[in-house]
């Protein structure tokens, strides 16, 4: 039996695992999708706990987070520009906005996660990156258990503590038109 590289039999898709070669390749074909499909990338420092900002017009990331985390966040706030610039989805944003009882908003707030999700996972698609599905789903599912510890908490929690693996893969959503315009500034953290 011939030698298997390790990273062939494990981590290749593993949150805080992802070979350099893979993320080099992810950042150059999505940052590449997102300018394509009208959106700004920029870098910038931003004010801690502050990891990636967007705007409807641009995505800023803040170059001190890793860049595996640099990686996800580019696809991470694509998806949540494309619900704030899309006007055929724009009626979803209410609820996020609008809703008082916290139950309601965790169970909004999640939809929305995961819608952008979606987003995300089909510009994935749509730049011919298949082989990241399970890496991509697994690190949606990790923000996701940190975002919401955080709002049972009002903590940040540790991020290592919400790593999970093997999650279901998230579905590809359809990108609909967009009409770019500025609105308020939305942060990741």
């Amino acid at each position: 039996m011939g030698d298997v590289k390790g990273h062939e039999l494990v981590g290749t898709r593993l949150v805080g695992e992802l070979p350099s070669t893979d993320m080099v390749e992810l950042w150059s074909a999505v940052s590449s999708g997102i300018v394509k499909q009208g959106f700004v990338v920029e870098y910038r420092d931003l004010e801690p706990p502050r990891t990636g900002i967007f705007d409807g017009l641009r995505i800023v990331i803040d170059p001190d987070v890793g860049f595996e985390m640099q990686c996800f966040l580019l696809l991470h706030l694509f998806g949540h520009s494309v619900q704030w610039v899309a006007p055929s989805i724009q009626h979803k944003l209410d609820d996020l906005q609008h809703t008082d009882d916290k139950a309601r908003f965790m169970t909004v707030l999640h939809a929305y996660e995961f819608e952008a999700a979606g987003f995300g996972m089909q510009l994935l698609r749509n730049l011919g990156m298949n082989h990241l599905d399970q890496w991509y789903s697994d690190f949606v599912e990790t923000d996701w258990r940190y975002v919401e510890k955080y709002y049972e908490t009002d903590t940040l929690p540790d991020w290592k503590s919400c790593v999970v693996r093997d999650q279901p893969l998230i579905a590809p959503r359809p990108i609909p038109p967009l009409v770019h315009r500025q609105v308020e500034v939305r942060f990741a953290f």
